[in-house]
């Protein structure tokens, strides 16, 4: 049995013209911890007697019939009890001994780039997949160098079929993903809190680099600080120079041939 996992979510799609970013975000811990964590989740919306978190409907109510009955049960309170509610789930974040990971994606610069290898072979997820895999690795060293670690997807057919393909590339890449990523696999986030943790800091995270296009001042919600730990680990973010960089050093690597 694994000692360490990966639970992660992604948000938006890169193909949607609307998205000028996209994320895949998450948790990594030890079991015992994902343990305590579930237990508190799921008592929490006991209390508030609430559907399974997304925050896509959570946001957007009159897209879902759950949330929709939700907002009609609050009424004229809905707003300000919503963001309470918010605020309770993401202090279990906090209260938790779980680590941020995860990359958000400049998609519309994605989108811009000419048609070439680098395209065709790499999307924004499979730089965010990546980052997750590598520094979810780096970050169980600090207290256990050997223990295996399993990653844990949401079940969403695009996203899971090339993180499944991500995975089979890095672990022939790199000996330390062989050694110690034990597995992967793909289930529904409405009976796994930790991943509906996972969508909220994906959904929060792009949020927050949509509001810096508009103000590059933009400060950061009191949600998203306690989904990173007041921003001790939150996550990175892949501009335009990184794709560009990224882009020169493949077609170097295949010859230059477009």
């Amino acid at each position: 049995m694994a000692a360490f996992y990966i639970y992660v979510d992604d948000s938006g799609k890169y193909e949607n013209p609307n998205n000028d970013y996209v994320s895949l975000c998450g948790y990594v811990a030890h079991i015992t911890e994902f343990q305590r964590f579930s237990n508190e989740w799921l008592n929490c919306r006991h209390v508030w007697q609430v559907p399974p978190i997304h925050m896509s409907p959570i946001m957007y109510p009159d897209r879902d019939k759950e949330w929709q009955k939700v907002k009609d049960l609050w009424g004229v309170n809905w707003e300000d009890m919503r963001q309470r509610m918010l605020k309770e789930f993401g202090q279990i974040v906090l209260r938790n001994n779980v680590v941020c990971v995860g990359a958000v994606v400049d998609a519309k610069h994605y989108r811009s780039m000419q048609k070439s290898k680098f395209k065709e072979n790499l999307t924004p997820l499979s730089f965010a997949f990546n980052h997750v895999v590598m520094d979810s690795i780096k970050i169980t060293e600090t207290t256990d160098k050997h223990s295996t670690i399993n990653i844990v997807v949401d079940d969403d057919r695009e996203s899971s079929l090339h993180c499944y393909k991500m995975l089979d590339y890095l672990k022939q890449a790199f000996p330390e993903v062989r050694e110690r990523i034990d597995g992967i696999c793909f289930v529904n986030d409405r009976s796994y809190p930790s991943l509906q943790a996972a969508d909220m800091i994906a959904f929060e995270s792009r949020q927050f680099m949509q509001a810096r296009i508009k103000n590059p001042a933009a400060e950061s919600t009191e949600l998203y600080k306690c989904l990173t730990r007041w921003g001790m680990h939150q996550p990175v973010l892949y501009t335009a120079d990184h794709l560009n960089r990224w882009e020169r050093e493949s077609l170097v690597a295949i010859g230059g041939k477009q």
